[in-house]
């Protein structure tokens, strides 16, 4: 999968004598270049750091074709994605950015149902030039019953 984990240093401060300073935030990204990451220091009397990201994208070509992973989060099995990485032998990992994230990508697959649906092919075929005129319609009624409602509001 080739992603890249972003925060680099600590974010939890330690509060007991004794115990250090350790990084509990995963930002992974397959695209470093895009994201910038700053850990500040903890709101209030929390032993966490607040990290911030912050990604810049531009909206894809409409003409690019392939297709794309959607996820379907809601209908996950958490519990059981919980125990397959309680169970993974990690030592053989833990210390690997790719085999982490070749892992989670298991994982993900087969825990959370997904679909690979097509881009740039329309989601909705029966959404027409006939559908689209009835939604600028709708549009401009709803704005001009809006412009009528707050104009009655101020007086």
């Amino acid at each position: 999968m080739g992603l890249s984990q972003l925060v680099k240093q600590a974010t939890r401060v330690p509060d007991i004598a004794g115990h250090t300073a350790n990084c509990l935030d995963l930002l992974l990204t397959t695209d470093p270049d895009r994201c910038i990451v700053t850990v500040s220091s903890p709101l209030g009397t929390s032993d966490h750091c607040l990290v911030k990201s912050v990604t810049s994208f531009s909206p894809p070509d409409c003409d690019s074709r392939g297709e794309r992973r959607v996820w379907r989060y809601k209908s996950a099995d958490w519990d059981e994605m919980r125990h397959f990485f309680a169970s993974y032998p990690c030592q053989q990992v833990c210390f690997c950015n790719f085999a982490i994230s070749d892992v989670v990508r298991q994982a993900m697959e087969y825990f959370i149902p997904y679909s690979d649906v097509p881009v740039g092919s329309s989601a909705h075929p029966w959404f027409n030039a006939d559908c689209a005129e009835a939604e600028k319609r709708k549009q401009s009624a709803f704005l001009s019953g809006w412009m009528l409602v707050t104009a009655k509001l101020r007086t």
